[in-house]
């Protein structure tokens, strides 16, 4: 849906609408960019390899054949770990997104 320009009269508060729909627009692409946030963990020889969302939620699990050499407590321990890297790694990415935005506001 389009945005339409809205005009009161009141030269004040016609820039604090006009500000407020700026900073709808923003907030609304780094929303966008949020969303595609997503935070990732492999063992080191790729056998097993996972992928999880911003909230932490496990999105993708890719096992080799050759990891099922491992003992199944082996197995649910490694995957266990790498969601926990994985969401160590959204949530950096998370910050990298967002940092601009909450810099600009430790300044007000």
């Amino acid at each position: 849906m389009a945005e339409r320009e809205f005009y009161t009269g009141d030269p004040e508060l016609d820039r604090i609408m006009a500000e407020f729909q700026a900073n709808s627009q923003e907030f609304s692409g780094v929303m966008g960019e949020v969303d595609e946030v997503v935070g990732r963990a492999a063992t080191p020889d790729d056998k097993i390899k996972v992928k999880v969302s911003v909230s932490g939620q496990l999105t993708g699990l890719h096992i080799d054949p050759r990891a099922m050499r491992m003992s199944s407590q082996e197995l649910a321990r490694t995957i266990v770990d790498l969601s926990h890297r994985a969401a160590e790694d959204a949530a950096r990415h998370l910050m990298r997104v967002t940092r601009p935005y909450l810099e600009e506001d430790r300044g007000r």
